[in-house]
């Protein structure tokens, strides 16, 4: 399985993910900062996940709703992801949502709540590809440090397992 993930520059700059480069193991949970959702599944396709080459992150996903604690989670195969909404979203429903996947370790914590009920959410994962993107989308060498952080980029790594 491969993905995009964006890694916003605030997080870079808060000292996550630094220096990530090709080959790098991670381990790391995510979450869907949604724009568009639909229910009235079942979707036969549960667990497929489709992301847009021309727009690093913006991903689209179908799966079931879990709840934990006041977290709405999206089940899509043998993998978890946190939703964030604006809106209510109930538990146990089928959704195809749309929105920018990004890597998430403070919700994703090892030690958190989440991580002990879904473990299925905070994965290992090997770094095949990172990606500033500012005008356009260029390869880095590695994520950089906090005082190289350009807070008008958005920073994309490329993940497989």
């Amino acid at each position: 399985m491969q993905v995009e993930a964006v890694v916003p520059a605030w997080m870079l700059a808060d000292g996550e993910y630094v220096g990530l480069g090709p080959g790098d193991p991670v381990r790391t949970g995510f979450a869907l900062a949604v724009t568009a959702a639909t229910g009235a599944g079942p979707y036969p396709e549960t667990g497929a996940l489709e992301q847009n080459g021309d727009r690093p992150g913006l991903t689209t996903v179908r799966g079931r709703t879990a709840v934990v604690g006041r977290t709405v989670l999206l089940c899509v195969g043998s993998w978890a992801l946190v939703l964030l909404t604006s809106g209510r979203v109930a538990p146990e429903v089928d959704l195809r949502v749309e929105g920018w996947l990004t890597v998430e370790p403070y919700l994703w914590l090892p030690d958190g709540e989440l991580a002990r009920t879904r473990p299925d959410g905070r994965l290992g994962w090997t770094v095949a590809r990172v990606r500033a993107v500012d005008d356009a989308a260029h390869d880095i060498p590695r994520l950089p440090a906090e005082a190289d952080v350009d807070p008008d980029a958005a920073y994309v790594l490329d993940l497989t397992r």
